[in-house]
């Protein structure tokens, strides 16, 4: 059974991977065409894809140091 939740868990994990790449290219994606239509919003709109892809991606080491803190 051990196996079994290794192979899951491995599973899940590269689900999660390539999730984050993805949602990556779709943020370059979005701050290509908006910077292609609309150059004058294309700065806030990659800013913030940018800054929220970087919460979403280190928010479970955050969860951690900050659990750890406490």
């Amino acid at each position: 059974m051990s196996l079994f939740k290794k192979i899951i868990n491995e599973c899940l994990s590269l689900i999660v991977a390539l999730l984050k790449v993805v949602t990556f290219i779709f943020i370059l994606a979005i701050a290509k065409v908006t910077l292609r239509t609309n150059p004058e919003i294309a700065i806030p709109v990659l800013c913030f894809a940018a800054i929220s892809f970087l919460l979403w991606y280190f928010a479970p080491k955050i969860k951690a140091y900050l659990s750890n803190q406490g």
